[in-house]
């Protein structure tokens, strides 16, 4: 009998095969498994592709990270996560953590909120669901929340107008404050462990990729060829063309890799894709995100893991720094950080490079631009996916067709979503099971 065929070595793919009970065959066409859960070290410093922290929901995925994968191996975080706005740093979540901003601000904020959840101006609103994003931002939270911060930031990070995205998305990422939060935060009496990220684990050594090798260190009953891709998909033959010249036979196919790039490889094989397929997939958008891997002397100057920066004046809408959720990512003496920029296409790795350090300098997490030792930028393709009006329908047609084509996918970019890591393991193990019948 022919293997199951998983084309991708990320999360999902090795998920799956982690889970299978029938013999697979896992493709990846870089050197080394992981997906984007890979670790540069450059100069004694360590790089994820920007924040890979690691939340655990899931029972069985929490026991097999800390007993079988990576045992005695995790550390425990507490978020550090800061706003800088105004010229001043404020504890995340922005909206129950106002205060220290001008005044007029925090009261703005605070009469917009009002207003929306209780007011006859948010009335409209709270009688039905929101039909966009920026809906959901002010039924939730009020004009001041989302003229100071949720507007500006969102349309860096996803780079269209909140209007233009739905709130699909959302779900467990967007804290919705209550009142008491709300004042809470004015007054400086707010939290800073709201949200799902308010605490993470992470590896004690090796960075995130030490997860994605510990995976691979535990797989059985399947073959893993890396420096490999397909470039064509027969599905009604069950063959994939595999770019060393082979063709693979299989008995089911699951793909990790992005959903447009799928149907591509669909239509290339000799069965085709109809033309509304192809169509909807030239439909699917998303960003490219640039990260720029810089290192300063000395110590952090801020004690902030990341912080999120809304204002124009800073091209990034968000700054990370590894060395200060975790020393040993750095050599002593020496700060890091991951400077992030959302594109299309149209920003060059040098001119992220020149705004990582200027927006280093201005946001105080450096202090000159002399300490820099090094700015290298990295580039992450289709980092976020759009979630507007045509996303729904558009997935939904491609969707259909790979049902019919007996085609299974998992993953952030296999189903094209917007997720986590532990949502990328816990839809590999969702295909094994229902591969393995």
């Amino acid at each position: 009998m022919e293997p199951i065929v998983i084309l991708g070595a990320g999360l999902a793919g090795l998920s799956a095969a982690h889970f299978l009970q029938r013999p697979w065959r896992l493709i990846e066409k870089s050197d080394r498994v992981g997906g984007l859960i890979k670790t540069e070290v450059i100069d004694g410093c360590y790089f994820d592709p920007t924040g890979h922290w690691l939340h655990l929901r899931d029972l069985e995925i929490k026991e097999l990270v800390n007993t079988r994968w990576l045992p005695g191996q995790m550390v425990s975080i507490q978020r550090k996560a800061a706003i800088f706005s105004r010229g001043v740093f404020t504890r995340f979540p922005y909206q129950v953590n106002t205060h220290g901003l001008p005044p007029e601000v925090v009261a703005e904020n605070l009469i917009g909120y009002v207003e929306a959840v209780y007011g006859e101006k948010g009335r409209a609103l709270r009688e039905r669901e929101p039909r966009n994003f920026a809906e959901f931002i002010l039924r939730h939270m009020g004009e001041g929340f989302a003229k100071n911060f949720m507007f500006p930031y969102n349309k860096k990070l996803w780079t269209v107008d909140p209007s233009e995205l739905s709130a699909e998305w959302v779900g467990r990422f967007v804290p919705r404050p209550s009142l008491k939060e709300v004042v809470d935060g004015a007054l400086g009496a707010g939290s800073d462990a709201l949200g799902y990220n308010a605490s993470f684990l992470y590896p004690r050594e090796g960075g995130i990729e030490s997860l994605a090798r510990a995976m691979l260190a535990h797989l059985k009953g399947g073959e893993l060829s890396v420096r490999t891709e397909p470039t064509a998909i027969d599905w009604k033959a069950r063959q994939v063309t595999l770019s060393d010249g082979r063709s693979l036979g299989y008995s089911q196919l699951l793909s990790t890799m992005s959903l447009p790039g799928l149907v591509r490889l669909l239509a290339k094989g000799g069965s085709g894709v109809p033309d509304e397929v192809q169509a909807a997939a030239g439909r699917l958008r998303a960003t490219t995100v640039t990260y720029v891997c810089v290192a300063a002397r000395g110590k952090n100057p801020q004690p902030w893991h990341w912080i999120y920066l809304p204002e124009p004046e800073f091209q990034t809408y968000r700054i990370g720094s590894p060395s200060a959720v975790y020393e040993p990512l750095a050599p002593p003496d020496t700060s890091t950080f991951y400077v992030e920029y959302s594109h299309h296409g149209e920003l060059s790795m040098a001119q992220a490079e020149r705004y990582a350090v200027e927006d280093l300098v201005r946001s105080r997490m450096v202090h000159s631009a002399d300490d820099v030792l090094f700015s290298q930028a990295r580039e992450i393709p289709h980092a976020y996916v759009l979630y507007d009006d045509a996303y729904g329908p558009a997935k939904t047609e491609i969707l259909r067709f790979l049902e019919h084509a007996g085609l299974l996918i998992a993953g952030r970019y296999g189903q094209w979503e917007y997720s986590s890591m532990e949502d990328a393991i816990l839809a590999g193990r969702a295909c094994a099971r229902r591969l393995n019948g």
